[in-house]
């Protein structure tokens, strides 16, 4: 076990975290602070779109709503979700106060068909669309049978027996997001959820705040609805609620970073099953700041997998007499400071007394070769923002010709719309665009962006250099069993974000981001590179799904599903994995290790596994230094009650 440095931070339990912190450690001995990011969005987006995007805008007359009249507006932005079932629209904001009375929800569609999935709710900006819940709202009465203001997979008024509820709870959630803006439960409302979210592979809430006006209500944000994830959670604020975040289910994986809670009644993030990577977490609370666990009196539990990492946990009031974490679940963290509470943490095993954790591992550390006993440490990078430009100024590819459902080649439509000069370019979802050719991202193009828009054909697209530093993909939905294929030979800053169909080569030399992406193979071939990754989510079974030859790779939360090795590292790369869920659907050779390193350093964290037949990994890491060969095989796991599997808390294998 690694052991644990107790000390007092100095930290005032009245600031919220609204800027980069530097917690000064009186009494550490190796380090003269511990840095932890912000939790709130860095930058305030401004996002409006030109008609030219195809967004949904639920103020033109079609759908009527009128923000900041005071009146209801719960059917018109309804009637705007209602109509694309499965159709990968974004349903948008513009700023203002949204006035409802009852819940939103997704398009019910057809059951296991087209319901609940691939739409995406968008605000102009965080704090300027609220939607806000009418006080004592009559739905919203029963904090023993809770209901959400915003469902995204389920029609709260489903008979919960009925065929069409049951069907909503299995992992076929592909797409929705919600994103830039606020959620207001309103007062006396004890029984509303503010946000009941379900995605399935790709998926995010992103800069969203959660507000209980009276600091009622059952939960902020629940991630609870059956199959949820695997998702991304980023830049998310939640004041009030009995839990500000809650879990109940053991898969399919959540991924979170820079998250703020405050003013909850029995837990700040209360984690009843899931596997979570959660890195930059504050809590102001006289509550537990975390419960790992469904049980954490009488130790029984699921199989909750805990990856924490840089969290700055405040007690105030009655909050001096229990830890701040409670877990009884598998948990690794590191870089955690605390104040006002009795302990940092008390776990199962072990307990922290102090309020400080250096790094912490519920359950013994593994290698097969000499290594320290610590997890690598890469160094992590913010993701980046960018200011969003004039929709004047933004230029679409239809204008340059390109036609979508033709099945006819638009690169070169799309190339002269790169080419055009313009910083963003807009794909729209007016249906599906042909790239057969080799499309290059240069020029002055810092934004290519898709309003869910769908692209097919056999051809790639590069992301080459450019005038400006840094470039943004975001926005696409690939289809399946195409042959389009990503590259990067950059040497400037790129950005992949909430695309589904990422199959990725890499050999560019800049700083690479991937968050909420899913693939069937990625390759990071140019040693020169450092690549940090969020929601991962590789699901190929015909060869190695991540290949790292000499790169530094982080991953923060990571799904996978059927066989084949899942990570290969090489020619002195550098992978690090924390938090992950390993679903071993289909079929797996058993000579396949889930984890390959060849004379390369790496460490996985919090790594669980799930698989409802007969067969699974039976090595999951296989490592050569030189000309040995060692396995770890998973009769050395500890089991994880929860769908069968394993966790891994923490295997290491580099040298000092």
């Amino acid at each position: 076990m690694i052991s644990t440095q107790a000390s007092i931070f100095k930290l005032l339990s009245s600031l919220l975290v609204t800027i980069p912190l530097a917690v000064t450690c009186a009494d550490c001995s190796k380090s003269d602070e511990i840095k932890l990011p912000q939790a709130i969005p860095r930058i305030n987006e401004n996002i409006v779109y030109p008609k030219s995007a195809a967004v949904i805008d639920v103020t033109s007359p079609e759908y009527g709503a009128i923000p900041n009249d005071g009146k209801d507006d719960t059917a018109a932005i309804q009637k705007a979700l209602s109509q694309f079932p499965n159709q990968g629209r974004v349903i948008y904001l513009p700023n203002g106060v949204y006035n409802i009375s009852d819940s939103l929800h997704w398009s019910s569609g057809v059951p296991y068909n087209s319901d609940y999935r691939r739409v995406v709710l968008q605000g102009q900006n965080r704090d300027g669309v609220i939607i806000k819940l009418k006080d004592s709202s009559p739905k919203f009465q029963n904090p023993d049978k809770s209901r959400p203001v915003i469902s995204t997979g389920f029609d709260p008024d489903l008979d919960p027996n009925s065929s069409e509820f049951k069907s909503s709870e299995v992992a076929q959630r592909f797409g929705n997001s919600v994103r830039n803006l606020t959620i207001n439960v309103g007062k006396n409302n004890p029984g509303a959820e503010g946000l009941n979210f379900v995605a399935s592979n790709q998926g995010a809430v992103r800069s969203v705040k959660i507000v209980s006006s009276d600091k009622q209500g059952t939960t902020g944000l629940a991630l609870t609805h059956g199959e949820v994830g695997p998702l991304l959670v980023e830049d998310v604020e939640i004041i009030g609620f009995d839990n500000g975040i809650s879990t109940n289910n053991g898969i399919n994986g959540i991924s979170m970073q820079n998250i703020t809670v405050r003013d909850q009644k029995r837990a700040g993030f209360n984690n009843g099953g899931q596997v979570v990577s959660l890195e930059g977490f504050n809590s102001i609370n006289s509550v537990p700041a975390i419960i790992n666990g469904s049980n954490p009196n009488s130790g029984n539990d699921p199989g909750s997998t805990l990856t924490l990492i840089n969290a700055k946990l405040v007690g105030r009031g009655s909050a001096s007499n229990i830890p701040a974490i409670s877990s009884v679940g598998f948990i690794y963290a590191r870089n955690v400071v605390s104040s006002g509470y009795k302990n940092v943490l008390s776990n199962t095993a072990k307990s922290v007394n102090g309020n400080a954790i250096d790094e912490f591992v519920s359950n013994p550390i593994l290698s097969k070769f000499s290594s320290p006993s610590r997890s690598l440490q890469l160094p992590i990078k913010q993701f980046p923002k960018l200011k969003w430009d004039n929709p004047k100024k933004w230029v679409s590819v239809e204008k340059f010709g390109a036609i979508a459902n033709d099945e006819k080649d638009d690169t070169a439509a799309f190339q002269a719309a790169i080419d055009s000069g313009a910083t963003t370019v807009v794909v729209p979802s007016t249906g599906t665009f042909t790239i057969n050719g080799s499309l290059k991202l240069r020029g002055n193009v810092r934004r290519f962006l898709g309003t869910e828009g769908v692209l097919n054909g056999s051809g790639e697209i590069i992301a080459d250099n450019g005038s400006q530093p840094t470039l943004i993909v975001e926005n696409f939905f690939v289809t399946f069993n195409s042959q389009l294929k990503w590259k990067n030979v950059a040497n400037r800053t790129i950005v992949y974000r909430s695309i589904t169909g990422l199959n990725l080569e890499s050999k560019g030399t800049g700083d690479m981001f991937i968050d909420d992406a899913t693939m069937q193979k990625i390759s990071f071939l140019n040693p020169a590179q450092h690549i940090w990754t969020r929601q991962f989510n590789p699901e190929g079974s015909k060869e190695t799904n991540v290949v790292n030859s000499g790169a530094k790779l982080w991953i923060l939360g990571f799904k996978t599903e059927g066989g084949k090795t899942k990570i290969e590292t090489t020619n002195g790369g550098f992978t690090e994995l924390l938090g992950g869920l390993i679903y071993a659907s289909g079929e797996q050779d058993a000579k396949d290790p889930l984890f390959r390193i060849i004379n390369s350093s790496c460490s996985f964290v919090g790594v669980a596994e799930a698989y409802f037949d007969k067969d699974t990994y039976q090595i999951w890491v296989e490592e050569t230094r030189g000309n040995e060969t060692k396995m770890l095989m998973r009769s050395e796991l500890p089991g994880r009650k929860t769908a069968n599997g394993l966790a891994l808390v923490l295997y290491t294998s580099f040298k000092k």
